[in-house]
């Protein structure tokens, strides 16, 4: 008993002192790896030195793994390393002192750094589990805690064949074969394809650690993990992708800079890649050098991620967007980032908030690339500068649906449109848009329409209600708003905004095919040199009441071809024939 109270104090000693502040305050994070530290030099690693420290680090890791958890420590210098590849069932918190250095730069593995837990047993769902219920009928043996991989065979969209219906769930109850989760599920898996999986999702830590490469392979990957943490990690000339993380349970990513982790000719190049994880925070980041800066998708679903105040950049001639999502991610949210070479996503409940994005190439700032059911897009707040669209949605497949499109509070800088609506390609044939509405922006774009919704070729997209509310929206040299939907598909209401064009002769807007044009207490603004007007073509209903024209060669600033019905009242006319 003696000894181990001797044991107790040399170890209090050793993490209270020895480690310095920033280490010892990683230690207060990771008070669950039951307070056993383990010095990578005591397994035999030695900074400074030509002698390959992988095992060292290796034994280190296992030893604090096989005492249920711990802290490895490594101390300042540089460790020369081929591939750290470990599973764990414990918490890990790899800890580095200031300065400390896993060198790979003479490796040709996958990955520097590989450490997480694992798949376990399986066993089928036995009925049917419905999006939004808690529970799921299986025998597999799971405790309250443990996190289930639900993985169906079935698609979760055509995009890719890999893109699975899936998610990892937190057991909160078991009563036989019934489990009961903590949350309600995502989606709707059945019984006849569908399997569930028991993980082992040790807590990770990573912190304070920079790891060299100089080849097309990977920095750190971690996979199957909970409550992750990595943070103040430096991966630099890992150019297949810096940090890779899959099937992660929550946790955060803070602090961390990936550089120089392009490659020519790769489908990949990531910063960092996120795929197969859920509700996690990535904050504070630099990811620069790359094909994307951040990416994330692959396999089953990606959910519940917040991106916030990271700069995301990526290889400077890049034309695929700096910050990346693949076809299969849910309830992302983008926030207060700055992104430098324009943003390309797909998804459903896509958030961006207050970002300031640019594009140095010829790329949008945002493009959206629908190929599935899509709920809900916001983009509010944000700076958008781009020498293309500001903002486009694009539809990628026949008979597509977006229920609401909210565009609010931007400052849009483009060339193209700074909001752009259209098909792909011809064989996107009846997409269509239930709600878009667009509130307070303040939209210049100095070639297409400030407000552009075309065809591709012969095939229309349909917007089923168009609302403008407030803000502006001008063209330096063509029309303020282009719209064109399939006959009577759509309504289309303008209040409290301005719209224009500065080239003589221009309309102001051309609305093709509406069932009904409503504009009330706004402004259509010509050039001072006067353009046309406003032309209507197709439409049911035209009705512009307590509105300002001016600088327009039409007697009332409209054009009507094919109206039937046309309404103007308490107008005031500057500049214009009335």
């Amino acid at each position: 008993m003696r000894q181990f109270l001797v044991f107790l104090v040399a170890l209090f000693i050793f993490i209270g002192f020895s480690l310095p502040n920033q280490a010892k305050a990683e230690t207060l994070y990771t008070m669950d790896t039951q307070n056993h530290s383990f010095d990578i030099t005591k397994f035999g690693a030695k900074a400074n030195d030509n002698k390959d420290d992988s095992q060292a680090i290796i034994n280190a890791i296992r030893t604090a793994d096989s005492s249920g958890g711990g802290i490895v420590y490594i101390p300042a210098g540089t460790y020369h390393v081929t591939t750290i590849n470990v599973a764990v069932s414990h918490p890990i918190s790899i800890v580095g002192e200031q300065g400390a250095i896993l060198d790979g730069r003479q490796s040709t593995q996958q990955s520097i750094l590989n450490i997480g837990g694992s798949r376990g047993g399986a066993a089928p769902l036995l009925a049917d589990a419905v999006k939004g219920n808690k529970t799921a009928l299986t025998n597999l043996p799971v405790v309250p805690g443990d996190i289930v991989l639900i993985h169906s065979s079935e698609l979760f969209n055509p995009a890719r064949n890999y893109y699975y219906r899936g998610e990892m769930a937190e057991v909160a109850s078991v009563s036989g074969d019934t489990i009961t989760f903590k949350n309600g599920l995502f989606d709707t898996y059945h019984s006849a394809s569908t399997v569930l999986y028991k993980l082992n999702m040790p807590n990770i830590s990573i912190t304070n650690l920079n790891i060299l490469r100089d080849s097309n392979h990977v920095g750190l990957t971690v996979n199957y993990a909970r409550s992750l943490r990595l943070a103040h990690v430096e991966v630099s000339g890992a150019r297949e992708r810096g940090i890779g993380l899959s099937y992660i349970y929550g946790g955060a990513v803070e602090n961390n800079e990936v550089s120089d982790c392009w490659y020519e000719g790769s489908g990949t190049s990531y910063g960092l890649s996120i795929a197969s994880s859920q509700h996690l925070t990535v904050k504070d980041n630099w990811m620069h050098g790359g094909r994307h800066g951040i990416s994330l998708g692959g396999q089953e679903p990606v959910r519940d991620i917040l991106l916030t105040q990271n700069v995301i950049d990526n290889y400077r001639d890049s034309r695929v967007g700096a910050f990346n999502t693949h076809e299969n991610v849910e309830y992302i949210t983008i926030s207060e980032n700055q992104i430098l070479n324009g943003v390309s996503v797909a998804g459903d409940h896509l958030t961006f908030d207050g970002n300031t994005i640019t594009s140095r190439v010829d790329y949008p700032g945002i493009i959206v690339k629908q190929n599935s059911y899509t709920d809900e897009l916001v983009v509010r707040n944000n700076k958008i500068t781009a020498p293309n669209y500001g903002i486009l949605l694009e539809t990628y497949l026949p008979s597509l649906e977006m229920k609401d499109m909210i565009v609010e509070g931007n400052t849009i800088r483009s060339k193209s449109a700074g909001i752009g609506i259209k098909p792909r390609m011809e064989t996107a044939t009846g997409t269509k848009i239930k709600n878009v509405t667009v509130k307070n922006n303040d939209i210049i774009s100095t070639i297409d329409s400030a407000i552009s919704i075309r065809n591709y070729g012969q095939t229309a997209i349909t917007v089923e209600n168009l609302k403008i509310e407030g803000g502006t929206y001008n063209s330096v040299n063509n029309k303020g708003i282009f719209a064109q939907i399939p006959p009577s598909a759509g309504n289309f209401t303008i209040s409290n905004a301005t719209i224009g064009t500065e080239k003589e002769g221009e309309y102001g807007m051309l609305l093709i095919n509406f069932n009904r044009i409503a504009i009330d207490h706004s402004n259509l603004q010509g050039p001072t040199t006067r353009g046309y007007g406003n032309y209507f073509q197709h439409a049911n209903h035209v009705v512009i009441t307590n509105s300002k024209l001016n600088g327009w060669k039409y007697k009332n600033g409209v054009k009507m071809l094919n109206v039937s019905n046309v309404q103007l009242g308490n107008n005031t006319y500057t500049n214009t024939p009335s």
